[in-house]
């Protein structure tokens, strides 16, 4: 069975852990604010591989936090980063977000594969309020190699599992250039940093 580790990051008030929940149990609830850290389990069939998926959710961040992601970017395959299309600040927020996960690595922890990432423009349902467009969060990713996707965790529950599908297909790709770039003999260090984080672990 194949470990995926997605990390769900954003500016709080986004809907990270909205998009979560109407992921794993097809309900929507509102945006809260938490002091937890948490990892969610589930276990799912792709492309007929078994899966055992865990989704970081950490917990609500201030709006003045410093962006570091140093424990994210060794733990996560994959990144989902989502802004509220209604508040601006939540745009900046998510591209520094992005620019810190694409900038240059350092020797010692360089990736063979850039990770995949995939930019999220939630509450499409909140238009007539619109501060973001939709073109502005397509040049971003564009612009940064990722995917993009605008929708509303409330309204639209095919369109996030679907969302959520494609990011996880994209890691296992992933996975696959990673092993045919690894030399013989060579192991993953992903084992001895399982637990790098020390969250609750939450079964779906």
């Amino acid at each position: 069975m194949n470990d995926v580790k997605l990390a769900v990051l954003g500016r709080e008030g986004a809907g990270k852990s909205a998009l979560i929940v109407r992921f794993l149990t097809k309900r929507f609830i509102g945006e809260y604010a938490s002091n937890f850290e948490s990892i969610y389990n589930k276990h799912l069939c792709l492309e007929g591989k078994q899966l055992n998926l865990e989704i970081y959710d950490p917990c609500s961040q201030p709006q003045k936090a410093k962006i570091s992601l140093t424990n994210e970017l060794h733990w996560a395959d994959g990144f989902i980063i989502v802004y509220d299309i209604s508040d601006r600040s939540s745009f900046a927020f998510a591209k520094a977000l992005i620019y810190r996960i694409r900038e240059p690595q350092t020797s010692h922890c360089k990736r063979t594969v850039e990770s995949a990432v995939l930019l999220v423009g939630n509450k499409q349902d909140l238009c007539h309020v619109r501060e973001v467009g939709w073109e502005e969060g397509q040049k971003l990713a564009l612009d940064n190699g990722c995917q993009f996707h605008e929708l509303s965790a409330a309204e639209q529950r095919l369109e996030v599992e679907m969302m959520f599908i494609k990011i996880i297909t994209e890691i296992l790709t992933n996975f696959k250039l990673k092993e045919k770039r690894r030399p013989s003999g060579s192991k993953s260090v992903a084992k001895l940093i399982n637990n790098v984080f020390g969250k609750r672990r939450k079964s779906v």
